[in-house]
C-alpha cells in the first residue's frame, strides 16, 4: 500500500477553488484531483474513485503539479489530431 497523496502548496485553497469553477473538461478533472489532494490528503486510490479517473492519472497529475506548479495542468492538450 502506498502513502498519502498530497500536493505542494503552490496555490491557496481559495485560488484552486476559484480556478476549478472557471474550467471545464479535462482541465477541470485535473484541478479536482489537485483540490482533493490539497484539502483532504489521502490514498491515490481513494482520490481516483472520488474523481472517476485511474490511479495512474492521479499519480501523474500530482507529480506534474508538484514539480512544475499550476502551469503543468493548465492550457491546451497537445497531440490532438485536427482536420486540415
Amino acid at each position: 500500500m502506498g502513502g498519502v497523496t498530497s500536493v505542494e502548496p503552490h496555490l491557496s485553497k481559495f485560488e484552486v477553488s476559484v480556478r476549478l469553477g472557471q474550467t471545464a473538461g479535462r482541465e477541470q478533472r485535473r484541478r479536482l484531483i489537485i483540490w482533493n489532494a490539497l484539502v483532504d490528503p489521502r490514498l491515490a486510490s481513494e482520490i481516483a474513485i472520488h474523481t472517476n479517473v485511474s490511479v495512474s492519472t492521479v499519480h501523474s497529475v500530482v507529480s506534474r503539479y508538484n514539480r512544475f506548479g499550476p502551469k503543468a495542468i493548465e492550457g491546451h492538450e497537445h497531440g490532438i489530431r485536427r482536420r486540415c
